[in-house]
């Protein structure tokens, strides 16, 4: 009896188990949706609109504005303003690169600024404004170099080269002074005890600086005196020629008077 008893107690439990797992597999297969409702739902989704057009000269014209903004600001008058037309006979491409030869002049016509336009990419991260960035482009962030795979190591290795060897250079240069206490006080301790002599060399040299000066002051003196003297002379020598020139001419017109008086028979 207790066997039979067994027996119906073990196929109730069993009956129990297949009950509960017909009722997962039933809330199973109600959780997903058919494919037929899948359909219906992803042919209901409509195909989003193609994005708006726009001319290439508004869009350069737009970027122009907001480079002018970035530039110099907002202007009042910005709500009031048209777009550009262009000259005649002349496209957006050809001024922008007539602009872009003017630019490339100014640069190529100073030393300071071709060098600063030469490595401005090197450091544009520092060189750019915050605000130039801001909306447009994310700030690039320092290379980290402990992330770097081997060959990006290299080459940047690679492309510092010249820069680390100038700079091992300078170091030994440094480090050459330094030997040679260069960069030290040296023996000036020891020309502390010269300081004395020092002082009445530079007393005596003032005073001969001070009669030097008086000197060359009586100098210019005398080459004046001198000058105006030789002037002088040189303007009685020229009035002495005159005289003498016309005492002579004088005395030739006498002597031919008397030699005609003569021959006349008036003497």
């Amino acid at each position: 009896m207790e066997q039979e008893e067994d027996d119906i107690d073990q196929e109730d439990e069993l009956e129990e188990q297949e009950g509960e797992e017909e009722g997962e597999i039933e809330q199973s297969a109600d959780e997903v949706e058919p494919p037929n409702e899948v359909g219906k739902s992803e042919d209901k989704t409509e195909p989003s609109p193609p994005p708006p057009s726009m001319p290439p000269a508004l869009s350069l014209d737009l970027r122009l504005r907001w480079l002018e903004t970035l530039l110099y600001g907002a202007r009042p008058d910005v709500a009031e303003r048209k777009p550009h037309d262009a000259q005649k006979g002349t496209s957006l491409a050809r001024r922008a690169a007539g602009l872009q030869h003017k630019l490339d002049t100014l640069v190529q016509g100073n030393d300071g600024l071709r060098k600063f336009m030469d490595h401005y990419d090197q450091h544009a991260q520092y060189l750019s404004p915050a605000f130039t960035l801001s909306g447009v482009l994310p700030t690039p962030a320092a290379p980290a170099y402990a992330h770097l795979s081997p060959t990006e190591l290299d080459a940047l290795l690679v492309e510092m080269e010249p820069d680390i060897r100038a700079a091992d250079r300078d170091l030994r240069e440094i480090q050459a002074l330094e030997e040679r206490g260069v960069t030290g006080a040296g023996r000036l301790a020891e020309h502390k005890d010269l300081q004395p002599r020092l002082d009445a060399l530079l007393k005596a040299q003032e005073e001969d600086a001070r009669r030097a000066e008086a000197l060359e002051r009586r100098i210019a003196k005398l080459m004046e005196r001198y000058a105006s003297r030789v002037d002088t002379l040189s303007e009685l020598f020229v009035v002495w020629d005159e005289t003498i020139g016309e005492t002579e001419d004088q005395v030739s017109r006498l002597e031919r008077d008397r030699e005609e008086r003569r021959r006349l028979g008036y003497e």
